[in-house]
């Protein structure tokens, strides 16, 4: 039988790295979930109540410089 610490050096590498790339791409996948729904800083302060009219103005005037982008 053979002892424990006898294990497959090789294989536990390949294992640790396996995790390793599964918990990154698991991490890349979630901050770009995060990243295409984030709307902002201004969207965030009006959201919690900080400055919140400096917020929706510049929220009000990023919208209308991406409509006339789009427009253009």
């Amino acid at each position: 039988m053979p002892l424990p610490e006898s294990g497959d050096p090789l294989g536990a590498l390949l294992l640790l790295l396996a995790t390793f790339c599964i918990l990154g791409a698991s991490l890349s996948v979630c901050y770009m979930i995060w990243l295409r729904s984030w709307e902002g800083w201004e969207s965030w302060n009006a959201r919690t109540g900080l400055n919140e009219n400096e917020a929706l103005a510049a929220r009000a005037e990023r919208l209308q410089r991406e409509s006339r982008s789009r427009r253009s």
